[in-house]
């Protein structure tokens, strides 16, 4: 016994050889016993994991790879061979022939064909899951046609899910506080704080809507769904925030993206760096994310 692996006797085609556990892939005895089959058990502890799955749930229909080309000894003798294009040995150009070239071919086997032929749905994704952007200080991605200018570049609306999140918080702040005022003067109670200013920007899709063609937030007109789904017991209408990924080595996009999950009302980025002292009014600007992460105790 070597590692509780029997040590197998030598295969008659080769005396000298021997196996040992370089040859025994893991696998898990209750399970095998149980299914009656062989299960490879591995431990995923990376995120490659997730993406090998993903990869086959969303790499789309079975295809096929096929080549038309014609049988030996059909053409004549003095039929000229016509190649896929590129060049032959001599290095000279030959002719692009596109029945000889690769086609994608898309198989379709029975249980897919049934599934068509009798309207079933081949796929479905509940909730909605929709991209928001994270990243540093006029660091975002800008798009612009081509030909553009920098000046005309400089000029285009560059507004990002994030940037538009800081600017409808200022819009929401300022109506609040217009309210506050009159209530005030009135000697009526001060409203609650509006819902835009009490949710994460991870929720923010659960109460507004994106404009990618205006690049603005706006309030959701019709609420519909149920309540507590959210991070602060807003309504949840299937629709879902996903911050994209950033690696702790990325430094302080990591740390934006850790305050974003825990910081509401943000205006600007520097309101994401503020925090307030214990037991006084009095508020302290942070240089880094990374400091303001540590004061807040996320770290």
């Amino acid at each position: 016994m070597i590692d509780n692996f029997l040590l197998l006797p030598p295969p008659p085609c080769s005396l000298s050889f021997v196996f040992d556990n370089r040859w025994v892939i893991p696998y898990n005895p209750y399970l095998t016993m149980r299914y009656r089959c062989h299960i490879n058990v591995e431990v995923c502890n990376s995120i490659t994991s997730v993406k090998y799955l993903y990869k086959y749930v969303y790499k789309g229909h079975d295809r096929a790879l096929a080549v038309v080309q014609p049988e030996v000894g059909v053409l004549p003798a003095a039929t000229p061979q016509v190649t896929t294009g590129g060049a032959d040995r001599n290095n000279v150009p030959t002719a692009w022939d596109e029945v000889q070239n690769y086609l994608d071919g898309w198989y379709v086997n029975a249980s897919e064909a049934c599934h068509r032929l009798f309207g079933f749905d081949l796929h479905g994704m509940h909730p909605n899951v929709y991209r928001l952007a994270v990243h540093l200080p006029n660091e975002q991605t800008t798009y612009f046609p081509e030909g553009t200018t920098v000046g005309e570049a400089m000029m285009r609306n560059n507004s990002t899910t994030l940037t538009g999140w800081c600017d409808f918080n200022q819009k929401a702040k300022s109506e609040y506080a217009a309210v506050a005022i009159l209530a005030r003067n009135s000697n009526d109670l001060a409203p609650p704080l509006p819902t835009a200013l009490t949710t994460l920007y991870p929720d923010y899709l659960e109460i507004a809507v994106w404009s990618k063609s205006k690049k603005a937030w706006h309030l959701r007109k019709r609420v519909a769904g149920r309540r507590g789904a959210g991070r602060n017991n807003h309504v949840t209408l299937g629709t879902v925030g996903r911050m994209y990924f950033v690696q702790p080595l990325e430094g302080e996009c990591y740390y934006l993206q850790v305050l974003l999950t825990h910081v509401t009302a943000a205006t600007c980025f520097e309101d994401l760096k503020t925090t307030h002292r214990p037991h006084t009014p009095t508020t302290v600007v942070h240089p880094t994310f990374k400091a303001a992460c540590l004061t807040r105790g996320l770290l």
